[in-house]
């Protein structure tokens, strides 16, 4: 029987932090924990594991074989490369990585060290998603398609995503990256995707840090012709998230809950409703990324999807200074 992997959690006393760590303990052993939080040091006495507030001393005092990894945006390459050079297998929060740059070094470093860095994003592991992307073909071929998804937060970002020297983006890089990865999945694209976009700051403050409440996409995809539009804000009248693909025999509606194909003129033609806890999908996503820790196949293909997710996100955020600093330049 094989042993029970060894994990050291980073960024436990946060909120997703915290929701992790029972699920953890289903399927590996504690051996520690690191977050400088003031509360950090209660919670790691109330779960029972040693409590280190940098990582460094983790790595004098205990062994481990992974880490799952969950600190603000600006932490994560930092402290994923730590932990790659020290041979530890890493599963983290999104984004895999904020820059194509970052992204392509942490998959040379994962490669030449022979270990995984795996991204938690929890619809991969959602039944109603699975049944969308497994029943995609019945539509056709895709020609359009929409995706929302929106908060109905009353005011203004708090926390770490409220700055912008630890959040590194608004909502396109935090909400944003669940739904490009979905569309990464379902619609693999050789070549970088084309994409316009627009940036909304509801609140002053958010428009001087540069951390946008709501962006509008519009994608094209080269070597198929699919055009679609995303949507995503932090304060919508509802809490909302919807997707939607049309395609040549039919058309496809998917939310967290349900999903259902439907024929061309909109009769439908199958659903799945799915009405388990969200613990589930979490639980299963966390089983999967624990077991596949030396899988160099799965690991290659988890590589190359958010390779892509991260390198959409970037140019999109890198053409938008680009537009701000010729703007300037005119104005000057």
């Amino acid at each position: 029987m094989r042993p029970r992997l060894r994990v050291l959690v980073v960024g436990f006393a946060g909120h997703q932090g915290k929701e992790y760590l029972p699920i953890v303990r289903e399927s590996a052993d504690i051996v520690g924990g690191v977050d400088p939080a003031p509360a950090a040091s209660s919670l790691a006495d109330e779960w029972g594991f040693p409590h280190f507030e940098i990582l460094s001393k983790a790595f004098e005092k205990v062994d481990f074989d992974a880490a799952v990894v969950t600190v603000p945006h600006s932490e994560h390459f930092p402290v994923c490369t730590r932990l790659l050079a020290r041979g530890i297998h890493v599963i983290k929060e999104k984004p895999f990585a904020v820059t194509e740059g970052e992204a392509r070094q942490l998959i040379h470093l994962a490669q030449r060290a022979d270990r995984s860095v795996f991204t938690l994003l929890q619809r991969n592991f959602n039944p109603v998603f699975q049944f969308a992307q497994a029943n995609l073909a019945r539509i056709g071929e895709p020609h359009w398609f929409s995706y929302d998804y929106h908060f109905n937060l009353a005011h203004p970002t708090t926390g770490w995503r409220a700055f912008r020297e630890q959040a590194m983006g608004g909502v396109l890089l935090d909400m944003g990256y669940h739904l490009i990865d979905v569309l990464s999945g379902m619609f693999p694209e050789p070549g970088p995707l084309r994409v316009h976009s627009a940036f909304v700051h509801q609140f002053q403050e958010m428009r001087d840090r540069r951390l946008e409440d709501l962006v509008s996409l519009m994608c094209s995809y080269p070597s198929t012709g699919l055009t679609g539009s995303l949507r995503i804000s932090r304060h919508n009248h509802e809490k909302i998230e919807h997707l939607c693909v049309l395609g040549t025999e039919g058309a496809l509606n998917v939310s967290p809950g349900v999903a259902t194909l439907h024929s061309v003129g909109g009769l439908p033609l199958e659903g799945y409703t799915w009405e388990g806890p969200k613990v589930d999908a979490v639980r299963s996503m966390l089983s999967h990324h624990l077991g596949h820790l030396d899988d160099r196949n799965y690991r290659r293909d988890h590589f190359q999807r958010q390779l892509v997710t991260v390198r959409t996100i970037d140019r999109i955020y890198r053409d938008r200074l680009r537009d701000r600093n010729a703007l300037a330049d005119r104005c000057a």
